[in-house]
């Protein structure tokens, strides 16, 4: 993905020399960290159309799958720390996604500071409720007779919808009287305003990154689909002013560096680094094809490519083994079927190979797995594992 890195360095004058010579010390002991800014996986509520700020719902099925895939995706690079909201859809998802990309041994560290925005009074609510109450409320004035309102305001308000929206939820706890508001609620239990949302997700990703700037490398955040593009918005370095929705398990890499957060310089709903599941590599869509998880048989050789250091296992249809092997560190496999193999495959004229990436618990069926993301919301790309 293009990236565009602009440093600034401010020299105030009448620092002392041993403070400037602190400060270059110090700069030059860190080093550039790589956090892959991540959104939690389907949940229960996602499907059912109810809010979910504060409140929790469990990943669907679904969304436990694509967090393993999210691992595949993921799978050569080697996380130093992971972080989490304190709620089990975002630390099930990087459990999840730590697990099926080698770094199993990785504890998720989880803190109320990743949280999505607080929505106070309309936790778990309908969303087609909800609408008619906040959507008049989002500035500039807007109206709500349906979904498209919904997405005028986005087209109109660009990156500044998310927080628009936000503050739209903290405001209608008063409007009327408070009519819309749960009197039982305690003040610190009321809908975040965005300021509010901005200023902890700044504080924790700052913390975040300070820590694995003694090292580097790479550190995977878990948050949720209104605190990561609210944050965003409030960055200096974001140049993006368009609407960017953000699906489940979408993903965006944030470079660290020089006490400097750095972003993508294109980004759009369909353009957007993400991870293409079942073990490619991260692509940048449009990904008309892929050089990964393929494979053919040549008279008695099977040749192939998939996942670094993966393990092979060619079954007959109907589900028994027929050989095993292992894949080469650069994920290229190239070996001969024994005749007890190759007999049966002719026999049966059909067979297939799955490849369990290594670290992982969960196998890729390179015959007919095929690859469903749907980028932020806007744009499905389907990618068929064997081209």
């Amino acid at each position: 993905m293009r990236k565009s890195l602009i440093v600034v360095t401010t020299v105030l004058s009448g620092l002392f020399f041993w403070g400037t010579a602190n400060q270059q010390e110090a700069s030059a002991a860190s080093k550039p960290v790589e956090i892959y800014l991540t959104r939690h996986g389907q949940t229960m509520f996602n499907i059912n159309g109810r809010g979910q700020g504060w409140a929790d719902s469990p990943l669907t099925d679904t969304g436990v799958q694509v967090a393993h895939q999210l691992g595949y995706g993921l799978y050569g690079l080697h996380f130093s720390a992971a972080y989490s909201a304190d709620n089990m859809r975002t630390f099930k998802t990087a459990h999840y996604a730590l697990d099926s990309s080698g770094n199993g041994k990785v504890n998720v560290t989880w803190t109320p500071n990743l949280r999505e925005g607080g929505y106070g009074s309309f936790e778990g609510q309908k969303y087609d409720d909800v609408n008619k109450i906040t959507m008049p409320l989002v500035r500039p004035a807007g109206t709500y007779t349906g979904p498209q309102d919904f997405g005028k305001a986005q087209q109109a308000l660009g990156k500044d919808f998310w927080p628009a929206l936000q503050d739209a939820y903290h405001d209608a706890e008063t409007i009327d009287g408070g009519k819309y508001s749960d009197s039982t609620l305690p003040a610190s239990l009321k809908a975040e305003s965005a300021s509010q949302v901005i200023s902890r997700m700044d504080t924790e990703l700052t913390s975040i990154a300070k820590k694995a700037a003694n090292k580097g490398g790479n550190v995977l955040v878990v948050s949720s689909g209104m605190s990561i593009p609210e944050w965003l918005s409030a960055q200096s370095n974001y140049t993006v002013n368009d609407f960017v929705n953000w699906g489940n398990e979408a993903v965006m890499k944030v470079t660290y560096k020089n006490n400097q957060f750095y972003f993508p310089k294109y980004v759009t709903s369909d353009t957007l680094l993400y991870t293409i599941n079942k073990g490619a590599k991260l692509q940048q869509l449009p990904a008309n094809r892929l050089s990964v998880n393929q494979f053919k048989l040549k008279k008695n050789v099977l040749t192939g490519k998939t996942s670094q250091n993966a393990s092979l296992t060619v079954l007959t249809d109907k589900g028994a083994t027929l050989q095993t092997a292992k894949a080469k560190p650069a994920g290229t496999f190239g070996f001969k079927l024994t005749k007890n193999a190759l007999d049966k495959v002719k026999h049966f004229k059909q067979f297939k190979v799955l490849s369990t990436p290594a670290g992982a618990k969960a196998s890729l069926n390179m015959n007919t797995d095929v690859v469903t993301q749907t980028v932020f919301g806007n744009k499905t790309a389907t990618v068929n594992v064997i081209q």
